[in-house]
Parts: structure tokens; sequence; C-alpha cells
């Protein structure tokens, strides 16, 4: 089990502006605050979700050269978080770059003074610690045989509008190994960003004509984790587009044939691929996508859009979501025109509801079964039919989109234009880019880092497999909780970091 944690951007500039405002000045004063965060628990990653910062009103800290809180303080926190069903994170600065350790001070401070009243919440301490140059490191405080221990975080994760700010504890990086097989790469964009790239874990939601051209792309770039999620078989009408297609292959799982490409295509010393055979709406894919760093998202259908939108939104894990749409004449089968888009999903860009990739109502639709009724379909608006029509010159082009904008979004850097979304129009050969917000209304505005507490109603949930896995589903909420092969059955959980836990 690993732990991370995520912070949405506004949470970000609100707790650094706090934070460092004395170092911006030029003064050596460390600063402190706590903030609100909710579970995400994945299938073999927690992450806490930080939703809010409740900064400290007047008398309830004390600045000499560090920073100390008052008891009511910490009470007054304590209550918000019960008042909201959250955990607690204790969130401080010091006056040096990089991952912080700590001190006795913090520890004794972290782990003595806040940590056995959070448990008040039902949730372990979240320790968060800023760098004079904003970068942040975090651990966990569970309680375990009766006293405080404390687990070091693999890194903190914060998707803003453009680029992903990933923090990572060092030795949670991947060491690179066999560069040769990588060497263009590497000389295009230099050892540090292959080895950040090479450490995240990707996943890829929908390994059709788009998705298994995005798999061989992350494993010819040398991504070493790739969780590849799609319940569908090869069939005879996708050897026109499939890029892993063959007559002998057909009726075989896609995301089994595309984990064999992957395997034997990768140019990373050493790949996993997760392979899930169930749609993303399926409660292990759903908790097995929670693991994943970012996701591209290569489906069209409703349901598997909305859960994709909740992974982004609540979950704080970036969507590249992206799809190709063709237009026939419906009598006379002339082709009209076709485009193609990605756009990045993450809070404060629109979801992908509010960018017009599905609606509500064709969830309801695919939920009752309508969406695979001929007659129902037939009776719909043009525009609102479900639209099959592609070839795979236009999936190469979204697949290239849509990967070209991963890249882009952890690459960038802060000068870099800020683009939310591409769109390629076919007849007129343009590329178009926007940024565009959610609406007013949207209800995933009130879902942004709600973490766990903003599950999809609708998860089709696995089946229960008698006492002992009802007893391991309810324990391993906790954080302490290593192991989860009778949550999971017959998967086996891996220790992604590597290592055993760092504890402190």
């Amino acid at each position: 089990m690993t732990r991370e944690a995520a912070l949405s951007e506004d949470v970000d500039r609100v707790a650094s502006d706090h934070l460092l405002r004395h170092y911006r000045e030029n003064q050596i004063q460390e600063e402190i605050c706590f903030g609100l965060w909710y579970p995400s628990q994945g299938a073999s990653r927690l992450s806490a979700v930080v939703q809010r910062v409740l900064l400290p009103r007047d008398g309830e800290v004390r600045l000499h050269g560090n920073a100390s809180f008052e008891g009511r303080y910490v009470t007054r926190v304590i209550r918000e978080a019960r008042r909201a069903r959250a955990g607690i994170a204790l969130m401080h600065s010091h006056p040096s770059p990089g991952w912080q350790n700590l001190s006795e001070q913090d520890i004794r401070a972290e782990r003595d003074e806040v940590a056995y009243s959070a448990q008040a919440t039902g949730y372990p301490l979240l320790g968060l610690t800023i760098g004079d140059d904003g970068y942040w490191c975090g651990r966990f405080w569970f309680k375990e045989a009766g006293r405080m221990v404390g687990v070091w975080c693999r890194k903190i994760r914060v998707p803003t509008r453009t680029r992903y700010k990933v923090y990572w504890k060092q030795s949670a990086l991947r060491e690179l190994a066999g560069t040769e097989r990588l060497r263009r790469t590497i000389e295009t964009w230099g050892v540090g960003v292959q080895q950040r790239i090479q450490s995240l874990r990707v996943g890829v939601v929908g390994v059709g004509s788009v998705g298994a051209v995005v798999a061989e792309t992350l494993a010819r770039i040398g991504v070493s984790e790739i969780t590849l999620i799609d319940g569908d078989v090869i069939k005879q009408h996708n050897l026109d587009r499939l890029l892993y297609g063959r007559r002998k292959r057909v009726g075989e799982r896609k995301v089994a044939r595309a984990r064999k490409e992957i395997e034997a295509n990768s140019t990373a010393s050493e790949v996993t691929v997760w392979d899930i055979a169930a749609g993303v709406e399926s409660e292990d894919a759903y908790r097995r996508a929670l693991d994943c760093d970012l996701i591209v998202s290569c489906v069209d259908r409703p349901v598997a859009r909305d859960v994709l939108n909740y992974i982004a939104m609540a979950h704080l894990i970036p969507v590249i979501e992206g799809g190709v749409a063709v237009d026939v004449d419906p009598e006379t089968h002339v082709f009209k025109s076709a485009r193609w888009r990605s756009h990045i999903v993450v809070p404060g860009n629109a979801c992908i509801r509010c960018t017009g990739q599905y609606t509500s109502s064709g969830v309801v639709a695919e939920l009752d079964g309508s969406l695979d009724d001929p007659s129902y379909i037939a009776n719909l608006p043009a525009g609102e039919r479900p639209q099959n029509q592609n070839v795979f010159p236009f999936s190469l082009g979204s697949a290239s989109m849509q990967t070209n904008l991963m890249l882009r979004y952890l690459l960038a850097e802060h000068w870099w234009p800020s683009i939310q979304r591409q769109e390629f129009r076919f007849i007129g050969g343009k590329m178009e880019t926007s940024m565009a917000e959610c609406s007013p209304y949207c209800s995933f505005r009130s879902r942004i880092a709600a973490g766990d507490s903003a599950t999809p109603s609708y998860l089709k949930r696995e089946p229960r497999r008698g006492k002992i896995a009802r007893l391991a589903q309810e324990v391993f909420k906790w954080p302490g909780m290593r192991s989860s092969k009778f949550l999971l059955g017959r998967r086996r959980v891996l220790n992604t970091s590597g290592s055993a836990e760092e504890r402190i």
C-alpha cells in the first residue's frame, strides 16, 4: 500500500501564499496552518485529497522564527473536520528547498500534539511541509500497537489547469537503466524528465482504435507502470482500425492483447501492466483507476465518461480526454467532415460533460439499457444518435493529439501558453486551441477534491466473498493495512514504490 497526497490548484495557491509569505519578503520565519482532506482509496494506493485550507485567526498562532499553534486553533479545526466528515492536515513551511526531513520539534508537534487528537475525525493526521521553493512533502500518522507511527508519502500531486506539478520523495523515483533503448528520447528532454515520466503510473481507459495507439506510445517512451481498462473483445469490425487486430485474434480480450504488446515493445528496463477486463464503472476497475497518476480517456460511452469526470474532479487525477467525430450523410453515405479533439480535465478546466462530450440523459439512457436498444436509438434526434464511423488514420490523429497534449501537460513550464483544449478539423486542415471552464451551475464544481465522498452511485460492486472478505474490506479503509489480498481476490497488490514503507 502506497500513500500520497493531492492538492488542487486553489488549495496549493492559498496554502503556499500563507506559508511562504515571510520568505517572499526575505524574512526567515516559518508559518503554519491546517487543512481538511478526504480519502481517495485505490486498489493499492491511499491518497489524501486536500480540499480546504483553514487559515489561522488572530491569536491562534505564535511566530518566533519557528511557528507554533494554540490549542483553540486545533479545537476549531477538529470541530470543522467532524462537521465536514473529513481528515485533518497540518501544513507548515521550512526555510530550505526540496523534499523536507522532519526535526525532532516537527515530529513532536505532529505526532504528539495533533496526531492523537486528529483520531477524533476517524482519519489519520496528514502532515505536509513546503520548502521555501514551493516543494511539498508529506506523511501520514496512524495508530499502531498503541502508538503513533509516521509513514512518508511517495509523492505529492498538484494538477493545475495547464501543467502537472509532482513533488517526489527521491527514493520513490525509479532509477534509469538500459538507457540506450531510450537514447533519442532522453536526448530530447533530458534524464530528469525521463525519470519522472518513467516513475508515473498512467492509465488508458478504452483500448480500442485510439487507446491501443496510446498504449503503444506509452510503452515506447518508457512509462514503466501502465493500467489498461476495457471490458471488450476484438471483433471482426475492429480489424480495420485496431493496431493489434488480427483475424486470428478475434474474440481475444483487448486489454490482454495490449498488455502482451506493451511487454514486448516497452523500452523501460522493467514494465508492469495491469490489464482490467471490465468497464471503468465496475468497482475493481474504478479502484485501479484511482491508483493512476494520470489517465488517458479513449472511450465514447456516457457512463465511462461520467466516471472519469468523477475521477478527475473529485480525486484530482488529470484525465486527457478526446474523441473523433465523423459526419456522414445518413442517406447517401457520402463523407462530409471529420474532426478530433482532446482536452485536459482537471478542476479549473471544463469537465467532460461541460465540453459537450456526453449528457446526463445519456448516462441514464445507458444505465437503463436504452443505448443498446435499436428502436430507442432510431427515435433520437439526428444529432444525438451514437456515431460509429471512423477510420484508422483518424484514430491515429486523435491518439497523437492526446499523447502530445499529455506530454505537454507533464513537461510544461510556467511561461508556456495556456492550452486546455485542442481540436483539428480535417476538411479545413486547421488546429484550434482554447481554454474553457465549467458552467457556473455544473454539479461537479461541488465535487472538487471530495475524494471517496463523491463516488458514482451506479458503480458495479464486486460480489461479496464471505465474512472474511467483508471484514478485510472494513479494515482496509485504514492506512495501517498493508495487504488487500482479501479485498481484491485473485489480483495481488504490488508495492509500486519498490521498497518497504519508509517510516519516520
